[in-house]
């Protein structure tokens, strides 16, 4: 069903202007950086999120990497290799340099709508990486090279605050379809225990 919305939300006509993605934003590069050294300067807490393959990341300090391979602007991160796929961070980062990310100067453009249209595209870039090594990759010009629609800024804006509202429902314990499971199964556990107790039990509480 979110995939469903989403999908509608996310289909545009001729209706709206389409623009290649590499000259709609700025593309930057990230720091040259092994997967050991990351883990020699992981901290807990470290305010920089380097982002590597899959889901390996590593928080670091100011000072660990290049001051020039820190990146501060609101930034969608292309992974471009093994397990293709799109990051959105608004938080001080930096990636692997086979990496690429995207930001916008653009007034006229919401960086994170941009992410969610890609989030949307990622089966089909995953397939293009799937023809071209053993190792699945794709190349910058595979995202520069990618038209994007444009709408109105306010209907951009529009499509994110919904599809944020979409991901807390699905994600967040404390609301949406994980908490509708949480409360049934704390409703199935007070019954369970009445039937298997002669004490009055206190009726749990959904929330």
């Amino acid at each position: 069903q979110y995939e469903y919305y989403r999908d509608k939300l996310l289909t545009f006509g001729d209706e709206v202007e389409w623009k290649y993605l590499g000259k709609s934003l700025q593309r930057t590069k990230g720091t040259p950086i092994t997967a050991q050294r990351m883990s020699d300067i992981n901290k807990e807490g470290a305010p920089i999120k380097i982002f590597a393959g899959g889901k390996t990341v590593a928080y670091v300090d100011y000072g660990d990497i290049p001051e020039k391979d820190v990146l501060k602007k609101e930034s969608i991160i292309v992974k471009s290799r093994g397990i293709i796929g799109f990051e959105y961070i608004n938080k001080p980062f930096s990636h692997k340099n086979e990496f690429w990310s995207y930001h916008s100067n653009n007034p006229n453009i919401c960086i994170k709508y941009i992410y969610y249209y890609l989030k949307n595209k990622e089966s089909y870039f995953q397939m293009i990486g799937k023809k071209m090594s053993k190792m699945p990759q794709i190349s910058i010009q595979d995202t520069d090279n990618f038209l994007v629609p444009i709408p109105p800024l306010a209907e951009q804006e529009c499509i994110v605050a919904i599809l944020d509202k979409f991901d807390a429902l699905v994600n967040d314990l404390s609301i949406g379809l994980p908490a509708e499971l949480n409360a049934r199964r704390k409703q199935y556990e007070y019954y369970r225990n009445k039937l298997l107790s002669f004490r009055p039990l206190e009726k749990p509480n959904d929330n």
